[in-house]
This record gives C-alpha cells, sequence and structure tokens, in this order.
C-alpha cells in the first residue's frame, strides 16, 4: 500500500483520507494562510514555518533539547540542498495533515501499547507512578513542561514501549546513487545497492533481534536507563525513523504520550481483565500495529492519598 503509486490509486478510487475531511482540512489551512498573509499574523507553530519556508527564510536549526527523549529522532547531519523547491498550498496543506493525522495515530497506538504492557507489568507501573507522584508534590500537583522532560523513568518506559511495539512494522527508503555495502567476509563480494531500488527497512525485526536486545520479548525499561542507553547499536531502534525523512511528528507524540500517562496514572492504576489477550496477537488485517482483538484493560481508581 505505501508503494502505491498515485495513478494506481486514482484509476481504484482508493484515498487515504475521506474526500469530505480533505476539503474540510484544505479550506481551514487555505483559509488561515490568506488571513495571515493578508493581516501579517504571525503564530509559533508549524503552519508558521511552512509559510517561511515558502518564502526561503526558514534556516534548519542546529540541535534540539536532548531532554525530549531517547525516541526523539536526532537531526540529519546531512547538508541541507541548496535546491530551492517551490511550496504550493498543496504542499503545505499536505505536510499539515500528515503532521496531524500522523502524530494523532502514532500516540494512540503507542500509548494503548504502553497501557497493556504497564498492566502485564505491576512493577514497572508502580515504579513510574511513584516517579509521577514525586514530581507533582514538588509543583503542586501540576506536571510543568521543563518537569516533564526530567523524567528519566517516564522516558525509559516510553522508550521501551516504541521499541517492542514501533507505531509500524517497516519504513523505506529511496537509494539515490548506487552504493556497495562491503561484505563482512574477505572473500565475498559486497552487496551493490542500485540508484532508484527502494529498500524496506524492518524496524519490528530490528528492534526484536535478540542480537542487539537481548530477550527481546520482555518488556524492559533499564535497556534505556542512563546506563544502557549509550549501549544501543545506531541503527537498531528506528520507532520514527532516522536521517533527513525521519518523522517530523517525533517530539509531538512522545510529549503527547508523556503527558497523557502523568494525568492517567496519576488517578489509575492500570490491569487486565478477562477479556484481555495475554500474549498479544497482531492483526494481519492491518498495515501498522494493531492487536487482533483489540485493547481490553480496566482502569482503576487510586487509592485516597495518592495524586
Amino acid at each position: 500500500m505505501t508503494q502505491m503509486s498515485k495513478s494506481v490509486g486514482n484509476l481504484f478510487g482508493i484515498q487515504v483520507f475521506p474526500k469530505r475531511a480533505t476539503e474540510f482540512f484544505k479550506r481551514i489551512v487555505k483559509d488561515n494562510i490568506e488571513k495571515r498573509e493578508a493581516e501579517g499574523i504571525v503564530r509559533p507553530d508549524l503552519i508558521h514555518l511552512l509559510m517561511e519556508a515558502r518564502k526561503g527564510k526558514l534556516k534548519p536549526e542546529s540541535g534540539g533539547d536532548n531532554r525530549e527523549g531517547f525516541a526523539a529522532v536526532e537531526e540529519s547531519q546531512i547538508e541541507p540542498s541548496s535546491k530551492e523547491v517551490e511550496l504550493s498550498d498543496e504542499h503545505i496543506l499536505a505536510q499539515a495533515m500528515l503532521f496531524f493525522f500522523a502524530a494523532f495515530d502514532t500516540v494512540s497506538t503507542a500509548a494503548s501499547f504502553m497501557a497493556y504492557e504497564l498492566a502485564l507489568n505491576p512493577d514497572i507501573q508502580k515504579k513510574l507512578q511513584e516517579e509521577i507522584d514525586s514530581v507533582k508534590s514538588k509543583h503542586d500537583g501540576k506536571i510543568p513542561y521543563d518537569a516533564l522532560l526530567s523524567m528519566k523513568y517516564l522516558d525509559q518506559v516510553v522508550s521501551e514501549t516504541l521499541r517492542k511495539w514501533p507505531p509500524n512494522f517497516e519504513t523505506d527508503r529511496l537509494c539515490v546513487k548506487d552504493y556497495l555495502i562491503p561484505s563482512t567476509n574477505p572473500d565475498e563480494k559486497g552487496f551493490l545497492v542500485k540508484k532508484g531500488i527502494v529498500a524496506l527497512v524492518p524496524m519490528m525485526a530490528l528492534q526484536r533481534d535478540p542480537q542487539y536486545y537481548p530477550e527481546p520479548d520482555r518488556f524492559d525499561p533499564e535497556r534505556f536507563n542512563d546506563e544502557n542507553k549509550s549501549k544501543v547499536v545506531p541503527g537498531t531502534y528506528l520507532p520514527f525513523g532516522m536521517g533527513p525523512r525521519n518523522c517530523i511528528g517525533s517530539r509531538f507524540a512522545l510529549l503527547e504520550i508523556k503527558s497523557v500517562f502523568c494525568h492517567l496514572l496519576g488517578k489509575f492504576d492500570i490491569t487486565p481483565y478477562d477479556k484481555t489477550e495475554i500474549p498479544m496477537k497482531l492483526s494481519s488485517k492491518h498495515f501498522n500495529m494493531q492487536p487482533e482483538k483489540g485493547f481490553w484493560l480496566r482502569l482503576n481508581l487510586r487509592k485516597e492519598g495518592s495524586s
């Protein structure tokens, strides 16, 4: 499906989004752009960044906040292209829709799997609740942005969830020039990847490979503690892809997931019950990570005295 050309999609009338939703979103974005341009309105958001990019005024940022989380995609080290690309309203609309829908889909999927793992691992859930309670007690029952980013165990749990249950099974990249992958055996030739080939990167297979992650089916947030996260082999942890074409909503998604669980676990315990599928079986009818029988968990109000 991800490799299907636009012409094939048009031939069979296949649409990613319903036409009504697309027209609604298109109208909002177009009206917003016209109003901002006419009245000189500036807001620090995605639409403004895309409008600045269209004018050629957007400069690449150097680095980022390293507290955003282990799973946050690092900025690509590839030099930005000097080639000018004309951004139409359609391009801006496409990027806005991708950011909005992809981020929310990723958040709902990742949050559901994280809730499932916490329900099956009450010791991990309790430790995470203790961290949440501790931070809340220092900030009058609230969790400010800076405090949220400083929560190490929360980041470990989110990172491990995305390792075991990445948002997608695989991603792809188009080879733009011939590249020879050298052989590890001196008696064998390397493998030539030719220009124009689409290479599939099996994210889930890499992140469940025991060569890189011992006992890969075990949910263990300690893989990403301060001591162990530096041992993660580059290129084996790809929940949001990597390189210049990584997921643009990774930081937004991580912030949402962390915020959701700070509120949820402050009030509730998540537990399994008779309809909870153990072990989880993934559906073969979906292109992304979805359980065969859905997510069935129970929320129990925490005892008085909890946050």
